[in-house]
């Protein structure tokens, strides 16, 4: 299966920890990316609920997914 490139911006206290995370749990983030990818194709939605906050890491609302896309 052919490999395709995905690039990302995200903060850098946020990559930081994640890898850490990961690191600890004996994974790369390529690994736990790509597992994610899986289950939300598998499940056809996020594989956990999505919940309304007051406002993202961006300082935007952050609005529910609708169902059925």
């Amino acid at each position: 299966m052919e490999k395709g490139i995905i690039t990302v911006r995200v903060d850098e206290d946020l990559k930081q920890e994640a890898m850490e995370l990961f690191e600890d749990i004996g994974m790369s983030m390529s690994t736990a990316i790509n597992i994610f990818l899986k289950q939300c194709v598998k499940e056809g939605k996020f594989p956990f609920e999505l919940v309304k906050s007051k406002t993202s890491n961006a300082g935007r609302k952050i609005k529910p997914l609708r169902r059925g896309r």
